[in-house]
């Protein structure tokens, strides 16, 4: 008897291992399109109207949802970021967002950047 109830036991200690592991928030989706530089017109759009070397687009989470904000990183250059949604619209300030985004990262780079990341 002993040896089923620790048969039972482990069974359960491995069922819930792997199924807590599990995350039903795997999706590597931005804006629910796996491309969003060739499916977003509007983002295609802007991101073919940089033409400095040291322009590029960022992507991230602003309260859950995936927004897209502009850098320059000229130290020359003074510029403004605007923060923008899934459908383009400027929703603010990314300066006054930034603190809240998460899974931040770099969408667009161009070919030839001049910027360095450390």
């Amino acid at each position: 008897m002993k040896n089923g109830v620790r048969n039972w036991v482990v069974c359960c200690i491995i069922f819930l291992a792997v199924f807590s592991s599990c995350s039903n928030n795997d999706d590597t989706s931005t804006c629910n399109v796996e491309n969003p530089l060739e499916e977003l017109s509007w983002l295609n759009d802007w991101v073919n109207s940089l033409t400095d070397d040291h322009e590029y687009i960022r992507t991230a989470k602003y309260l859950g949802n995936d927004v897209f904000y502009y850098v320059n990183c000229d130290p020359t250059v003074a510029y403004a970021s605007f923060t923008r949604n899934c459908e383009g619209e400027t929703i603010g300030n990314t300066a006054e967002l930034k603190s809240e985004f998460t899974q931040d990262r770099i969408l667009w780079l161009p070919e030839n950047s001049e910027c360095s990341f450390e």
